[in-house]
Order: structure tokens, then sequence, then C-alpha cells
């Protein structure tokens, strides 16, 4: 049998990385909601289309959202629409 608890100390804060921290409470209340029932998959859902809207409102009709897991994708995303085909980035660490 499996038990489920806390094993961290929540008060403990970690900013080396945006995997460390939790969901901000209203982030997962709405992942709750979104959670149930069925919606079409790869942006032909109701809540893409929502974001698009907040989108476009805020930043104009020309606006294009590409909504990503993670910061690496995000990263990946953006300097690739810097870059011309044949352009890369290389970063040493």
């Amino acid at each position: 049998m499996t038990v489920v608890g806390r094993r961290h100390d929540p008060r403990a804060r970690g900013f080396a990385s945006d995997k460390q921290a939790g969901v901000h409470p209203e982030v997962l209340r709405a992942l709750a909601l979104a959670n149930e029932g069925h919606q079409s998959a790869y942006g032909d859902d109701v809540y893409t289309e929502a974001m698009e809207e907040v989108f476009r409102a805020e930043f104009g009709p020309q606006a294009h959202v590409w909504p990503v897991f993670n910061g690496t994708g995000a990263n990946v995303v953006g300097l690739r629409a810097m870059c011309a085909p044949w352009e890369a980035v290389i970063r040493a660490r």
C-alpha cells in the first residue's frame, strides 16, 4: 500500500529552475476543471481558443501563440523564430 502525503517543507524556496516551484493554486484549480470530460487535442480545443483570444486582445489581431510544455520548449521556439533556416545558436555551458 502506498501512502500519499507531503514529503517536503512547503515553506522552502528554490529559484534555480521553474521546475522547483509548485503550481499556483488558481492554475491547479483550472487544470482540475479542464481535466473533466473530453476535448480535442493539439490546439483544436476550447482552451487553446480562449488563450488565443486573450493574447490577441493584449497584443493585437496579428498575435500568434504556441503553447509549450516548459521553459526549454519556449527557448527553442523563441530561438527558432529569430533564426533563418540555415542559422543556429551555439552556446557553451
